[in-house]
């Protein structure tokens, strides 16, 4: 009877006896942290693979494909018995923690996307049932028609009028759930960039982050971006009138939604977007590679420079 084992320097043959045959894995932090990743999904290896024809007993129920389930005999064997020590095992630990620290970050900024998205969808329906709502309360007066207006207004007490007084304030009270909806899911995206991009929300908001990140398509590929791109994302739209039919080009995209370049002179918008385009792009790399936190002096290099192109004349 034979068993097999796989430990996390290679994979074994056996008997009651002796090792009958064995396949190591290269010695190589990547390669090994790989194969663990691989079989803590529930993968089989290459090297698995090849034992299959002398069907083993297994007790991992993943190798249930390449021989019998069942008791299997201890194997003692050390990997510094083959040249594998224990540098390399931390090594390759190392590398497998940082894997799952990237995917467990891209599911997170998938469900910023998603958070983002329905914020969008909220304030779509909110502001389209609001203009519904005061239309309807138009009929009844000409002043108000906020929620508590149309909560406490009185249509009359006809049967048919009842029946409409009920389902107009029915309506304010779906929006007032909407509205909730709306600033929980803010408070939920707010906590998740402070925690995911620092940086970047320090110096652009919460909201205007997760619009970035979600549109570039993760915080590691935000930070890849030349400021120049950062400054037009969400504006690719007006770029493409551009290039096709020569209409002006775009100066900013979602970052047009920040304060600086809202309040500022139209004439001065560009160059207050570039610079903050800038300092977002060097947030990102912060937040996406070193994890340092930066933004107190980005932000204070930033104001700084904001001073200067408001108060310059242009030429």
């Amino acid at each position: 009877m034979t068993y097999l084992k796989t430990k996390w320097f290679g994979v074994f043959l056996y008997d009651e006896k002796k090792i009958k045959d064995k396949k190591l894995f290269p010695k190589e932090p990547d390669e090994i942290a790989e194969k663990i990743y691989l079989m803590q999904k529930g993968g089989v290896l290459e090297e698995e693979e090849y034992f299959k024809k002398h069907k083993p007993v297994v007790d991992d129920e993943r190798l249930s494909s390449i021989g019998k389930i069942g008791k299997v005999k201890k194997l003692y064997v050390m990997g510094k018995e083959f040249g594998y020590d224990n540098d390399l095992l931390r090594k390759a630990c190392i590398k497998l923690a940082m894997r799952k620290i990237r995917e467990e970050q891209e599911k997170r900024e998938r469900r910023i996307t998603e958070a983002v998205e329905t914020l969008d969808d909220i304030i779509k329906v909110t502001n389209i049932l609001l203009e519904r709502m005061r239309n309807w309360y138009d009929y009844f007066s000409f002043e108000g028609g906020d929620i508590e207006d149309v909560l406490a207004i009185k249509v009359g007490d006809k049967k048919l009028d009842k029946i409409e007084e009920e389902n107009i304030k029915n309506l304010a009270k779906l929006i007032v759930s909407l509205q909730k909806a709306r600033k929980d899911i803010e408070n939920y995206i707010k906590k998740t960039m402070e925690e995911m991009a620092p940086n970047v929300s320090n110096i652009a908001g919460a909201m205007i982050s997760a619009r970035l990140i979600a549109r570039a398509g993760g915080i590691d590929k935000l930070a890849m971006f030349p400021a120049g791109t950062i400054q037009l994302l969400g504006a690719e739209r007006a770029l493409f009138r551009h290039l096709k039919d020569g209409t002006p080009p775009p100066k900013h995209g979602i970052i047009f939604q920040h304060e600086m370049i809202k309040k500022a002179p139209k004439e001065k918008r560009g160059k207050i977007a570039r610079l903050l385009a800038t300092k977002i792009s060097i947030a990102a790399k912060a937040d996406a590679f070193t994890k340092n936190f930066i933004a107190n002096e980005l932000k204070k290099e930033m104001m700084e420079k904001y001073e200067e192109i408001i108060k310059s004349k242009e030429k």
